[in-house]
């Protein structure tokens, strides 16, 4: 169980990864705001530290994350460090992701990993983005209107391999299929949730959606096997 959810932690750390670097680097954030991202690269270094329990390589983008973490204020600063450490550690996560991407047995299975990197890597991202207290409000718009149209390829993906499979290989997932199925259209859900009645993304809010999200990946990867 504990491996399963590792696995899927990489392609969600590199595309919040991504978000955050387009964000330091192509964003006209004020002082206070960057230094509150910068606080949140601690989150993600500890749980490529935690996915580095699979594969030694990881220990890479955890080191190359502290060193950035190391050279920049985490106060009021304008100041974008040594940006270049922050795109290393991105090429770093993307060879990661497409190295597992590549070992997936089925078309399906790389497609999909593919998809978590923007599904995860969005909801984790929104999540610290809130937690950052960013005022990009736009992201707040943009990331969940991402996720659900990136669930809705993973649903898809999922269909089109399911109705390639016989009624033996069918019969034993295919409880677990529908639950995960229902999970992840109840984390969009709740992921939008602010959208829907014009409020602010709510911490709790954005945590539960990524643990629903998370669970509908670990219950469907079996079924993106076969």
């Amino acid at each position: 169980m504990v491996e399963s959810l590792l696995v899927q932690f990489a392609p969600m750390l590199l595309g919040a990864q991504l978000i955050l670097t387009l964000i330091l680097v192509k964003s006209d954030i004020c002082p206070g705001q960057r230094g509150r991202i910068h606080k949140m690269l601690p989150a993600i270094g500890v749980l490529w530290l935690a996915v580095a329990s699979l594969r030694i390589e990881a220990f890479l983008i955890v080191f190359a994350i502290f060193y950035f973490y190391s050279q920049v204020q985490t106060k009021k600063t304008r100041d974008s460090g040594p940006i270049w450490v922050m795109y290393l550690a991105c090429g770093l996560a993307l060879s990661y992701v497409a190295i597992q991407a590549s070992e997936q047995t089925t078309t399906v299975g790389i497609i999909t990993t593919l998809l978590l990197v923007v599904l995860l890597g969005s909801a984790f991202g929104h999540l610290l983005l809130t937690i950052a207290r960013t005022r990009l409000q736009a992201f707040h718009r943009v990331l969940p209107v991402v996720g659900v149209l990136t669930g809705m390829f993973v649903v898809l993906a999922t269909v089109v391999n399911v109705y390639s499979l016989s009624e033996t290989q069918l019969e034993p997932v295919i409880s677990t299929l529908l639950f995960s199925f229902a999970l992840l259209i109840s984390s969009i859900v709740v992921w939008c949730w602010h959208l829907l009645f014009a409020k602010t993304p709510e911490k709790l809010q954005l945590t539960i959606s990524l643990l629903m999200l998370l669970a509908a990946a670990i219950g469907l990867t079996p079924v993106w096997a076969l």
